[in-house]
């Protein structure tokens, strides 16, 4: 799942790692007042409207697994696994 850091990344912040002690690491993000507002909003927009989760709910209803996954590996950019077209190509 992408967290926070990569978001900031996305929008064009500058993640520092600072410190690690022990198991804890500690950044430090900056950016300009452009970049920050970029980050707000890909914090806001959603994977997925509201229509497409009922689409893949009704085909989840209906067993259609395979196409409910198809959907979301669609939506998030992936590629499915074990799909010959596409190993090698990652």
């Amino acid at each position: 799942m992408e967290n926070v850091l990569d978001k900031a990344r996305e929008a064009g912040m500058t993640v520092l790692l600072d410190a690690c002690i022990g198991h804890q690491r500690f950044h430090s993000v900056v950016g300009s007042e452009g970049t920050l507002e970029r980050f707000a909003r890909l914090c806001e927009t959603p994977l997925a409207d509201r229509e497409t989760l009922s689409e893949w709910a009704e085909l989840c209803e209906g067993g259609a697994g395979a196409a409910v996954a198809a959907a979301i590996r669609s939506a998030i950019g992936s590629r499915s696994p074990g799909n010959a077209s596409t190993q090698g190509a990652q």
